[in-house]
């Protein structure tokens, strides 16, 4: 099986789970005993009729149950291996990774997942690491992510009933998402991704909608959640409780969704606007926060990475952001001097005097013009990367949008992606709001999946715009089964209009240039 197309899992059970977690604050019998369970082959069965053929175990982390953890996985490993289901081995970080991944393979592991891993093994390696480490260059079938973050409204990520909603920069509510990174980790790397991230703890309450929204979060950026349930959900398909199962079947219908549509990762953003970095070092700090700052304005953007050689045709931006504080290599200046002359405008942070000065009152740029472009370039520094964009957006105009939403202020998630030939784009929108009543686990008709899932349409009144005119449109979510159409009306002051139907969490308008 190629792991690259995998439907993986985090699969946590046996002595090495329960040494780690019983050192955690709230740690119960009861999660005691289901991390046993699912350490023994009948644990497998509810994945029987799902998409999931991937476990994500742990394997090694430098403890002293590193070697009872290993000898005793052997039944779940064969279980799994005869239901055609991979098992990758995961390795931390104090772990000695040579000796787990000589052990991983002993045991008939199909991978291992190792933190950093730069070199050679005749067995496979999945390297991990955090966001701001992650192993861009590793030669690998995938590359394993982790630092993510449970997607939602911060403060409601999970339950959505209690709790203030943390508001942020632009005093809106702040929404956690894995979109922008997953923009950055595509300009870093064409390897296909495995996303990792956990739902919230402390007893808080996930609802079933929560997880297919974790789903989409990933899947709408071309990446792959690794699948992670907390205690109650695992508790609830141990013991084969109704609203656990609903709650399964709902998230792997969300799972099975995009595996049919595979070709949707490649697509990449037609924004206006590109993001120009190395993102090395202080500069992913700084310029991935530009992008996650554009996302959250709906401002639909490029990410390109300055990598020291010319950029590739910057066909339809109008505006580039390049915030980098040192001097562009040769040939990116080449290319960011070409494209300004050629009617482009580049904000940047530092920038040499190339262009005449044009005299302009801002306060915050100084104007040069080349060609029949302008260069703006910042008075002072900002350590600030929301001020940047702020600033930056004051001279960007919305007329070059290649695609808007009106009347979705509930929603969030808003991407505009092509296929690489530029014969196909697709417009997707997801809400991050949990809807209806319950949703939460623990009582009747509130488990995951169950009556609690809640139907409340997003919005009856939202409108997506483009500025093309495509030959076709079709409307999916994720509980059709084939295309519906969707109703389009031609606009006076040009593009195209689409009145979008009720929507509960996720839609997507498939065009056909």
């Amino acid at each position: 099986m190629a792991l690259a197309n995998s439907i993986p899992m985090r699969w946590p059970s046996g002595p090495l789970e329960i040494a780690i977690r019983q050192k955690a604050e709230g740690f119960t019998p009861q999660a005691r005993q289901t991390l046993e369970y699912w350490h023994t082959a009948p644990a497998l069965d509810f994945l029987q009729g799902s998409p999931v053929n991937c476990l994500v175990v742990s394997w090694a982390a430098g403890l002293a149950e590193d070697a009872e953890q290993q000898r005793s996985m052997q039944p779940l490993v064969a279980a799994a291996r005869q239901r055609n289901v991979d098992v990758v081995g995961w390795v931390d970080a104090k772990a000695d990774s040579q000796a787990a991944i000589a052990a991983a393979k002993s045991a008939g592991l199909t991978a291992a997942a190792v933190q950093g891993f730069t070199g050679k093994s005749d067995f496979p390696v999945i390297p991990w690491g955090e966001r701001g480490h992650a192993p861009w260059q590793a030669a690998s079938e995938v590359i394993a992510i982790t630092d993510n973050v449970w997607p939602g409204v911060a403060g409601r990520a999970a339950g959505g009933g209690g709790g203030a909603v943390s508001a942020g920069p632009t005093a809106l509510p702040w929404l956690d998402s894995n979109g922008w990174f997953l923009q950055v980790a595509h300009a870093m790397t064409n390897t296909p991704l495995w996303i990792l991230f956990d739902p919230p703890g402390k007893g808080e309450v996930v609802p079933a909608r929560s997880y297919q929204t974790a789903v989409c979060d990933v899947e709408i950026g071309g990446g792959r959640w690794v699948i992670s349930l907390d205690d109650a959900f695992r508790d609830g398909l141990s013991a084969r409780k109704q609203d656990s199962l609903d709650a399964w079947k709902g998230l792997s219908s969300a799972v099975a969704f995009f595996s049919k549509h595979p070709e949707w990762k490649a697509y990449r953003s037609i924004g206006a606007i590109a993001v120009v970095s190395d993102f090395a070092g202080d500069n992913y700090d700084f310029s991935g926060e530009l992008v996650n700052a554009l996302s959250r304005r709906d401002l639909l953007c490029r990410v390109l990475r300055d990598s020291g050689k010319e950029l590739p045709p910057l066909t339809a931006v109008k505006t580039v952001l390049r915030a980098d504080p040192t001097a562009p290599s040769a040939a990116l200046r080449k290319s960011l001097l070409a494209y300004v002359e050629q009617g482009g405008f580049l904000v940047a942070a530092k920038w040499a005097a190339d262009g005449k000065p044009v005299a302009d009152e801002n306060e915050d740029f100084t104007m040069r013009a080349l060609g029949k472009g302008r260069i703006a370039v910042v008075k002072q520094d900002t350590p600030d990367p929301w001020e940047f964009v702020t600033k930056a957006q004051s001279l960007v105009s919305h007329a070059d949008d290649s695609a808007k939403l009106f009347n979705a202020s509930a929603s969030g998630g808003f991407t505009f992606t092509s296929s690489p030939d530029g014969k196909r784009a697709l417009l997707q929108l997801l809400s991050y709001a949990n809807y209806g009543g319950g949703g939460g686990r623990g009582g009747a008709g509130r488990g995951p999946g169950g009556a609690g899932a809640g139907t409340v349409p997003l919005s009856s009144l939202a409108t997506a715009w483009t500025r093309l005119k495509y030959r076709s449109a079709q409307l999916w979510t994720l509980e059709s089964a084939a295309p519906a159409k969707v109703e389009v009306a031609a606009c006076e002051d040009g593009g195209t209009e689409y009145h979008l139907p009720a929507m509960s969490a996720y839609l997507a308008l498939d065009f056909e240039v």
